[in-house]
């Protein structure tokens, strides 16, 4: 290995945490409108795996790739600190962290036994199958650097034919080729890195530019963060004032002609003694207004549901869904649900953490949604990164997005990731978003064939270390 300056490892750590931390996670923006954060994604792993391709000690490269990634990962703190606690804040930064090093210095080992072309598709290989096996856990898929990438439509269909980690793939294997390119000096890596890149952003091109426009929905969303606090309160008159308020504006937006409504998740405690009451008040703007309306509760029957309530416009008595999938340790109090909701004119129903898990939206699918409605609340300094995860369970699934979130943001996405419109719910006072959005085509290739590349990714990586374990130390 060729000697390299004192300060190429601590330069290499601070050029690749500054991008992820600036590019992945928390960070970012959801608007109609294409970022740059998306191409700082695609360069962030670059400096740490060329240092990784020229450093003599491997042990050195594993501290520099996981001093990187924690820098990055700590993008959550401004979110999650006096939120979450501290074992699960260190969790949060320090498992992917380990698993990325992990992935960068295993591509290093390949690429001494083996070839450095064989390290470029095995750091691809890597880092998606570790990205996958995080995705087993409590959080599902919310540290996956993919949703940094959701930003350029383009770039995020092929998450339509493989899921999540076929983006991911492609960010790992083109700074895996760039790196190799700068450490070898062969213009081949980075023929193969351009290669890559453009196949994806070809297949995401042609793939946008042959959906199809209609059917159009006339969505309405609001937010009210000043009623937040009153989330909390276990009385009537406190309850029914949030209800009244979101009936009140819903009748406005029914008066616009929107017929799916959705306010957000746990806007009030609904007990059996005025359950009757605010369902009254919301069955009567569904009717009147000819508009669906979707809005979460804090529901107290038992057992107890974080639950969202379906109030139809033909006037029929509404039906609820249940969360699945609850924050761990806040929502400790709730029982999850284990049922999907689907309407006769496949618009679905999912609250908030439940579009983290492509594997529970992928179930839902079978059921072939063109339009999903989803109340959430966030927190905070997150929304924007939280809503890039629900545009992209609509890309892999095929259907469109209604989210609206206290806390957050009002976003509404089409079937290919592309954000027709968003707003924040900050600012004060009732927030609404009236727009039209086509509904999806339904399944896609990815609803039908799973996590299969996932799957296939820690496979390889197996066969690509068990390999370079075999083989004999390349001459440098």
């Amino acid at each position: 290995m060729t000697q390299l300056p004192r300060v190429a490892p601590v330069l290499a750590a601070a050029l690749s945490g500054g991008a992820i931390f600036l590019s992945m996670g928390l960070a970012g923006t959801v608007s109609p409108g294409l970022g740059a954060l998306w191409i700082l994604a695609l360069l962030a792993p670059v400096p740490v795996l060329w240092f990784a391709f020229r450093a003599e000690h491997g042990w050195v490269a594993f501290l520099v790739a996981l001093a990187a990634y924690a820098l990055g990962s700590c993008n959550i703190l401004p979110a999650y600190a006096g939120t979450l606690s501290p074992l699960a804040l260190v969790l949060a930064i320090l498992v992917p962290a380990l698993l990325f090093a992990g992935a960068v210095v295993a591509a290093r080992f390949v690429s001494l036994r083996v070839t450095p072309i064989t390290a470029v598709i095995a750091f691809a290989f890597f880092w998606t199958g570790f990205d996958y096996l995080l995705s087993l856990g409590p959080n599902g898929t919310a540290a996956s650097p993919a949703y940094a990438q959701v930003g350029m439509p383009w770039m995020i269909q092929v998450a339509a034919l493989f899921g999540v980690w076929a983006i991911t793939f492609v960010v790992a294997f083109f700074a895996a080729a760039l790196a190799m390119a700068a450490a070898t000096r062969q213009r081949l890596f980075a023929v193969l890195a351009a290669g890559i890149l453009f196949l994806n952003l070809g297949y995401g091109f042609y793939r946008i530019t042959t959906a199809p426009t209609s059917p159009i929905v006339a969505v309405g969303l609001a937010a009210n963060d000043d009623l937040v606090p009153l989330r909390f309160k276990q009385d009537e008159v406190s309850a029914l004032k949030v209800v009244k308020a979101y009936a009140d504006v819903g009748r406005t937006l029914a008066q616009q002609q929107a017929t799916l409504i959705v306010f957000p998740e746990r806007t009030a405690v609904l007990k059996p003694e005025w359950r009757d009451a605010a369902n009254a008040e919301l069955e009567t703007v569904a009717h009147v207004g000819h508009a669906a309306v979707v809005m979460g509760f804090d529901d107290r029957q038992k057992p107890r549901h974080n639950a969202a309530f379906y109030y139809f416009a033909n006037g029929a008595a509404p039906q609820s869904y249940f969360k699945r999938h609850l924050v761990p340790g806040l929502e400790s109090v709730f029982e999850p649900g284990d049922k999907s909701f689907m309407t006769s004119d496949f618009t679905g129903v999912t609250i908030c953490k439940d579009m983290d898990f492509p594997a529970t939206l992928r179930a839902y699918s079978q059921l072939q949604p063109t339009l999903y409605a989803v109340p959430a609340w966030d927190f905070g300094n997150d929304g924007a990164w939280h809503a890039r995860l629900a545009i992209l369970r609509g890309v892999e699934n095929g259907f469109a997005v209604a989210r609206a979130a206290n806390n957050g943001f009002l976003t509404v996405s089409d079937a290919y990731g592309r954000v027709i419109a968003a707003k924040p719910s900050t600012g004060g006072g009732m927030v609404t978003l009236r727009t039209d959005v086509a509904r999806g085509p339904g399944r896609t290739l990815y609803a039908q064939t799973g996590d299969g590349l996932g799957q296939i990714a820690l496979v390889m990586s197996l066969v690509l270390l068990g390999v370079a374990v075999a083989a004999t130390k390349r001459p440098e």
